[in-house]
Order: structure tokens, then sequence, then C-alpha cells
């Protein structure tokens, strides 16, 4: 039996989980945006005209969602293994920003983030039983200052993205860590924390929704018929258990039998006997509802089987066991079934009742309660006889909820639920024994050595004599400091304490005394790793006490091939083909240690691209080409864009940008230096040519200009010009315009470079591995000190690399 009971209570357990209905909270609201002022942020008109939307701008902001909200939107991810974000949003172009974040300092543990500069929704989270965070990137353009709604699901381990109602990306990734009991774990809307990643645009409707099947909040039109992944796997669990419990009663039945068979083999009376009657083995009879049979001595009843009923609302009559169907209405041509309603208009309802339709109307002047708000701001909800006002708070104006309930204000009315340890449907809520049962939502969790004690809305784990308290729940005699029972870290101290101890680090390092890690003051910056108190560990490229000094590769004689321009990167470089040059794909190859770039001569006489007059003779140059004049009449002046310019001339371009010049026939244009880089504070070489041009206009340099600079995420010290990039916790960070972006390093297909071994084989091109974080590109093979790997790319004359594109090579 006890077996039986298990099965049905798994079954019953399984079926109010899949009915279940989602739990929303609406973080916007929680914030209490409407009744307060918060710098940066101000009412704007939004995409649904009932709910209020707000425009987030400037860098001073704290949208902090603390208190009681944070604590129910952790126990809404706590308590199911799917939930949805929400959001109603239009984001300014270019902006990379986080619309909802659970973060601890700088580390992000949930994170939904938009990067306009890369056109990407990102997902940052880490994933359960792991401690490094993870980002998943599905590539679309959210920031392009148009409304769009966003839905992003995470149903056990798949992801699902929808942008206005469209399911755009479904992927598996590792099922996300939902234990949300970090200490200083904080919650936060429009940015990552109180400095970086600032959404900047307008939010509305902002949700976290727990349960399966979220977006339907969103989009109620979609498809919720099919299983999530998070319900096919409790599914999966529950059939686990069915089969162990199964497997269980199987082994009982067997038993049982077998005494059955042994009884049989008695002479006894097998008749039964019921209400002071004698019934024969074999023997039928009903008896109330019940139809009872005789078996062996053993009563066995079973409910009365009726016929099925096609009606939807079939009644039971006194005295009767099967329910019957009433007549039906007709009422304008369409039939009602018994107890259906139907509204014909506001304030009037009718219901069915055995073939009569009885209708009623309400009187709003008497009926509905006066409204505390303006006549101008009630408004009518569709179904409802009287008017409501915005935001009313109706637990404040009375409720019928328990003494041991929580009143929870709706659109429309209140509702009420059973506070923690009581049962019921929160206008009545009985205290919950926890100690009759082990485990589970309504039992006791008290192990070794304890007594549970039932306490009202709660219990508690008593010791039993001659044991300590080890925690709340387990009571223990031990001195684990004593033969190292313990489970402190290495750099930690261990005391005992009276059923317990105690774990604390070293001076020189933190933690929780069960995780100890050196402290390096300020941080290690471009993926440094502290290795020991004040000591950092840097990655290659990158070199100081904090590595915040990029190792310049291109400083290094023999970077490049002569032919060849070196462009540093962090903690990397790559080389592009000079002016007049250009890479020959057939014949990249490598030889031994030394690195090859195969560069060809352009012939821009041949190819057009030069600049003679046309009275003159092109001739080709290593790298360039120069005119000559072998008759008269003859000009070496310019040809530039359709027009002649005058030997020896100057003249700008790009609106100043460029500065250009003509000299017998060949136009040259270089980028006119900035004020910034020619008065030091730069890490760009100028050659002299350059410092005698014309200083470019403000416009042409926004790294000069400190209004574009940007703050590293955790040293504040340190800043960022314009167009600067640097390493930050795995990714590629850049500055542009003021603004910080970050992803994740990509694997490079087009160089269309090679790599060979000793004996041959090819090796595919790879990237840079950042220090302490997995490796982007597994499919790339990392060469061996005996193989070469300099076969990388050239861009077409003039064409430098495009905002965003780290080229590295190693």
């Amino acid at each position: 039996m006890a077996g039986a009971r298990a099965l049905v209570a798994a079954c019953c357990c399984w079926w109010w989980l899949a009915k279940a209905a989602a739990t929303e909270l609406d973080l916007l609201g929680a914030l209490s945006l409407h009744n307060t002022s918060h710098a940066g942020v101000s009412v704007a008109p939004g995409m649904q005209p009932q709910r209020t939307a707000y425009t987030l701008e400037g860098d001073t902001r704290s949208l902090q969602v603390e208190g009681t909200a944070f604590e129910r939107a952790a126990e809404l991810l706590r308590r199911s293994p799917e939930f949805t974000i929400l959001a109603a949003l239009r984001q300014e172009p270019a902006n990379s920003g986080t619309i909802l974040s659970f973060s601890h300092g700088y580390n992000r543990y949930l994170e939904v983030q938009s990067s306009g500069r890369r056109d990407e929704v990102r997902l940052h989270y880490v994933a359960a039983g792991a401690s490094v965070p993870r980002v998943e990137t599905f590539p679309f353009r959210l920031a392009d200052g148009a409304w769009h709604r966003l839905a992003l699901a995470v149903s056990g381990a798949q992801a699902t993205l929808l942008v206005d109602c469209h399911p755009l990306y479904r992927r598996l990734i590792p099922p996300p860590d939902r234990n949300f009991t970090q200490p200083q774990l904080a919650l936060w809307v429009g940015q990552r924390n109180s400095k970086h990643s600032l959404f900047k645009g307008t939010l509305q409707d902002v949700r976290l929704v727990s349960g399966p099947h979220g977006y339907l909040v969103q989009c109620p039109g979609l498809d919720s018929e099919c299983p999530t992944c998070g319900q096919f796997a409790l599914l999966q669990a529950t059939v686990q258990e069915l089969t162990s419990h199964i497997h269980d009663l199987s082994l009982k039945l067997v038993g049982a039998e077998a005494r059955l068979a042994r009884l049989e083999q008695c002479d006894c009376q097998k008749s039964c006997y019921s209400n002071g009657t004698v019934h024969a083995d074999g023997a039928t009879w009903q008896r109330d509802c019940n139809r009872c049979s005789c078996v062996h001595g053993e009563i066995t009843c079973r409910p009365v089987e009726c016929d099925r009923v096609e009606c939807k609302n079939p009644v039971l009559h006194p005295g009767e066991c099967c329910p019957t169907c009433l007549r039906r209405c007709l009422l304008q041509g369409e039939l009602y079934e018994h107890g259906d309603r139907y509204t014909p208009k506001e304030c009037a309802e009718c219901v069915c009742h055995d073939g009569n339709m009885q209708c009623t109307r309400t009187d709003p002047e008497t009926a509905c309660p006066p409204l505390p708000c303006d006549p101008a701001d009630q408004f009518t909800v569709p179904g409802e006889c009287c008017k409501f006002c915005p935001g009313v708070d109706y637990c404040s104006m009375g409720h019928s909820c328990d003494e041991n309930a929580t009143c929870m204000n709706l659109n429309t009315k209140y509702t009420c639920k059973c506070n923690q340890g009581f049962r019921g449907d929160g206008i009545t809520c009985e205290d919950v024994d926890e100690c009759q049962e082990a485990g589970g939502r309504f039992g006791h969790h008290c192990h070794s050595f304890t007594r549970c004690v039932n306490v009202v809305g709660s219990y508690v784990c008593q010791c039993l004599p001659g044991y300590t308290r080890r925690d709340k729940f387990n009571c223990v005699e031990v001195d684990e400091c004593v033969g190292e029972a313990h489970g402190c870290h290495t750099e930690a101290v261990c005391t005992n304490t009276p059923g317990s101890y105690t774990c604390q680090c070293r001076d020189g390092y933190t933690g929780d005394g069960y995780t100890c890690t050196p402290i390096c003051t300020g941080g290690c910056l471009n993926g440094g790793t502290c290795s020991a108190p004040e000591r950092c560990s840097c990655p290659r490229g990158f070199g100081g006490a904090r590595c915040e000094r990029d190792a310049d590769e291109c400083a290094a004689a023999g970077a490049c091939v002569p032919r060849a321009l070196c462009v540093n990167t962090p903690g990397s470089y790559y080389c592009v083909c000079r002016d007049g040059y250009r890479r020959d794909p057939q014949r990249d190859h490598c030889q031994g240690l030394i690195r090859f770039i195969i560069v060809s001569d352009v012939d821009e006489c041949t190819e057009g691209f030069h600049t003679c007059h046309s009275s003159a003779r092109c001739v080709n140059t290593d790298g360039s080409f120069k005119c000559e004049c072998d008759t008269q009449p003859c000009e070496l002046s310019c040809s530039w864009q359709g027009r002649v310019v005058a030997d020896g001339a100057r003249w700008a371009e790009g609106s100043g940008c460029h500065a250009c010049s003509c000299n017998a026939g060949v136009a040259s244009c270089v980028r006119a230096p900035c004020a910034c880089d020619l008065h030091g504070n730069t890490s760009l070489t100028i050659q002299s040519a350059e410092a005698s041009l014309p200083v470019a206009p403000a416009a042409c340099c926004p790294h000069c200009e400190p209004r574009y600079r940007c703050r590293h995420q955790e040293m504040h010290h340190v800043t960022f010009r314009s167009g600067e990039r640097w390493l930050y916790q795995c990714q590629i960070c850049e500055c542009l315009l003021g603004e910080v972006d970050c992803w994740e390093p990509e694997c490079d297909e087009a160089g269309g470079g090679c790599c060979t071994d000793a004996g041959g084989t090819w090796r595919a091109p790879h990237r840079l591995e950042l220090a302490g974080c997995a490796p982007h590109c597994p499919a790339c093979q990392v060469p061996t000190r005996t193989t070469c790997g300099r076969a990388k790319l050239e861009r077409a004359r003039h064409n430098s690399p495009r905002t965003g594109e780290l080229w590295l090579d190693i």
C-alpha cells in the first residue's frame, strides 16, 4: 500500500507541475519609478499605451531591485527549472547596454545584454556546477531605434530567443545555476552594475516569469501545446521514480501471490460478511453507488460505471449515481450548455439553467465602489462592469486573506497566498506539521543525531543528548581540525568550535576559508591572473606589475617582412601589405622557424591605379610608380578624381581628416596627424613627415577628446581613448566614443594562411588563447615549437581592418 500511495503521489505531483500557471514579477513596477525620482530616468510614451515606459539616459544611474522584490525574483528562479525574461524596448543605435542583470560586483551571474555595436543579443550566465560565466550570442540587431518585444526563455538545457513574437533561435546550453543564494548578489534593470553596460533608450514592461511557456505573457497567441525542455526533464525524473515504485510493488505482489496460494490449499470458509448479510463466494451486489463482489472471502467494491455524457456541465441529481445532461438554451440563434454564462453587454450577465436563460443586470452607480482618482484617469477593463484607477492598492482597501497569508495586488483585484510553513487557499491557511514527513516542500530536513520539533509556521531540529549543533539540520561532536578532516583551503587556518569548525584565509588571501585566492590590490588586467599575493601572472603579450602594459610586438625586428606593415593589437599583432603590394595566395608557405608572408608588387601602370597626367608616361617601380615625360608638351601634374592638380599642390580630403599632395604626377594621401598624437600621450608612431602636415580637425580625432574616453571595468583609474582595446574576463573590449562593448574572440577562417609541421601535415590558422579562459576555437590547433604560424592576411590596397575585427597570428 505504501508503494501505491507513492505512485499516486508522484502522478499527482507531475500533474500539478504540468498544469501550474507561470508566476511573474514586474521589475519596473518593483522599482516604483512612478513614485520616486531617479537620475537619468524619465517617463516616456511606450509600445503599450496602458503601461508606463521609461527613458534611460546619461552615465549616472542606479536601478537596483532590492528588498522583498529581489527575494521574490530569486525565489522565482530557484523554484522552477525554466524561466523567461520579457521586455519591450527601444534602444539607441550603437548602444551596448544590459536589459537585466543578476551580478555580484563585476561578475555576471545572469544577464541579458543587447550590443548595438555588433548587432548581438547576449545571454551571460553561470552553468550549474561551474564558477566561470558563460555567454551565448544570438546575432540580431535590437538597437535600431525602433520598438521591439524581447523574450528570452531558458527551459532546462534549452535557450530560446523570441523577438516580436517570432522564435528566432533555439539552442542547447548547459543548464544555468539556479541557486541564487550568493552573498551580495544584486538585481539591476537597464545596467550591469552602477557604472557599466548602461542601457540607453526606452524600457517598458520588463518582467521575470517562472514556469513553462513564459513567453505567453507577452505573446498569448503562440503555441503552448508541446512540452518544454524543463517539463520533459521533470517528466523523465518522475518516470524514473515511478519505475522504482513499480518494481517495489511487483516484489510485494509476488510475495502476496505465494501466500494466497498457500491459503487456497486450506479448506476454509470463503464467504463474505457485509452489514449483517452473508454473501457467497463469487456473489455481486450494489451498495449505494458502488458495485461490490465477494472473491475468496474478500469484498471488493468499485464505483458504478456510468455512460459517457455528451454535455459540458453534467448534473448529478440526489439519489442517482450517474450524472445527466440538462437542457440547453437557445439565444439569438446560438446554443448554450447548462451552466454557460453569456455577457450581452457591460453590467449584464445571463446564465443558462436547464433550458432557461436567466439574466441579471448590475447598476454600476450603486454596486461599484467609489474611486479615488479623477474621472479622466479612470479606465474600463473589458468584461468588467466597474471602472478602475491605475495603480490601486486593493490590499490596503481591505481583504479577506488569512493572518498567515500575504495579500498581493493584481491589475483589477487582489489575491491571497499562504506564507511559508502554511498551506491552504490563502483565505484559510493551516500550519504544516513538517515533522510528519521528511524532505520535500512540506517536510523537515533534520539529519543525523537530531529530533524534529514542530513550531507554528516552521520547525526546529533539536540535538540528541551528548551531541552539539553543527548547523540548523545536523549535530556532531568531532574536532575536525585535528587530523585535518576539515575542508579548509591549504592557505587557510582551521579553528575548532563546539560541534563544528571555522576556516579563515591567511594574510594576503581572500575567500570563505574553503576557497582562498591570493589578493592583488587593484586586480590584474588584460587576462592576467593573481598567482600569489601582490603578484600577477601575465599572458603572452602583456607585462607590468598588474599586466597593464601591452607588449608592442611590432617594435621587434622581423615581425613582418619588409614589404608588410605590422599592426599592434592587445596581446598580439598582425601584418598587412604596404601600399603598392598585395598578398600572393599561391605562394604562401612556411619553412623551418622563419615566418613568411609572400607579397608581390602591384603594377599600378597596367592596372590603372596611377595618377599620371595623360601627357606623361607611367613607369612602374617596386611598391609604387613614377611619371616621366618623353615628348612635349608634357605635364607632371596629377589626375585626381576627375580633375587635374598641379605638381607640388597640397589639399585636404575627407573633411580635413586626410592630407594629400602631388609630387611629379604621383598623388598620395596620408592621415592628418591629431593634436594629441603630436604632443605625446599616445602609442602611435608619428613620422617626421607627418609632423609637418596640418593638424586634423577635432571631428577627425575623437580619441583626443576626454569626453569620449572609457574607464576600465574594475580599475577606474585606468582609462582608454576611443578606438583602444583591452582584454577583460576572457573577452576583447573596445572603447568607441565613450561606450564600451566586449565580445568573445572569434575564429578567423578568411586569412587563407597555412601552417605545416616537420612532417608536412597541414594545420589550420588559429587565434590567441586567453590565459585562464576556455579555448574559443576548438577546431584550431596550437602549433608546436617545431612549426611556424605566420601565414596570415593582407587586405587590398588602401584598405584596413574593419571596426570590431581583431586579427591574431601566432
